[in-house]
């Protein structure tokens, strides 16, 4: 199948490769993207096009980027009157997926969200969770590759609420250990606190660097946390949690 990928980051780039691996047509658009962007692209054996062209010769769009330009990708496709199945591949909340998919009211909406690493074929599986009616089409797409397909319901939300819920957990922890290694460099006992991580989960507190390397993220991780603080808010749950958490991402991106 012909494929459009907007836009090919450290995870878009695999999710990318893996379809060009299984022999699909995969084209994005370099106009405006950085270098790197060109080198994931060019590595994965993507093909270079102008917008107009990558989504008119698209039947399916995959949308893998981050959470605060997920809604106007949307519009922009939209806008351009795509028809054919649109995968939205971001960890959004039930309000911002509303707008995603309202934008887009000729094509066919999947909501997705990706629940590990970037797909290499490694020990540590890479789930493409997918929710709607073209599920299964969509996992279809991705048989024989280094992504796992779960398909969840035929409901557009399922999806995005699996990730977010993993993303919670996982990233949560992160920004506890952050702020656990923070507290103990202002009061010099940064080798007791390390020293803890022959106990069972606490590996992550095995490595000080923790919060300078997550530096890197904390400008996508921060705003997936106000996505997922929504997201429990619809629940009925606790979403002050997520975005007590989200201040530790903005501290380090700053």
């Amino acid at each position: 199948m012909r494929i459009a990928v907007f836009h090919p980051g450290a995870m878009g780039s695999r999710l990318a490769a893996g379809l060009v691996a299984a022999g699909h047509e995969v084209h994005w658009v370099p106009a405006g993207r950085s270098t790197a962007s060109v080198e994931r692209a060019e590595s994965a054996g993507l093909v270079g096009s102008t917008f107009e062209d990558a989504v008119g010769v698209a039947e399916v769009v995959l949308c893998s980027c981050a959470p605060q330009g997920a809604v106007g990708i949307a519009e922009q496709v939209g806008r351009a009157g795509f028809a054919g199945v649109y995968v939205e591949a971001n960890p959004l909340s039930p309000a911002s997926l509303t707008l995603a998919q309202d934008a887009l009211p000729e094509a066919t909406f999947v909501d997705a969200g990706v629940i590990g690493p970037p797909p290499t074929g490694g020990s540590s599986p890479t789930h493409l969770v997918l929710a709607g009616s073209a599920a299964q089409q969509v996992a279809d797409l991705y048989a024989g590759t280094a992504v796992t397909p779960l398909v969840v319901g035929e409901e557009p939300g399922a999806a995005s609420a699996a990730k977010s819920a993993y993303a919670l957990y996982n990233k949560g922890r992160n920004a506890l250990a952050v702020l656990a290694f923070q507290l103990a460099e202002k009061h010099g006992v940064t080798e007791a606190l390390t020293a803890q991580r022959v106990r069972t989960d606490a590996e992550i507190l095995g490595d000080p660097a923790l919060p300078e390397q997550l530096t890197r993220v904390a400008w996508r991780w921060g705003p997936e946390f106000d996505e997922i603080g929504e997201t429990l808010d619809a629940a009925g749950l606790d979403g002050e949690a997520a975005r007590a958490l989200r201040e530790v991402w903005t501290k380090l991106s700053r």
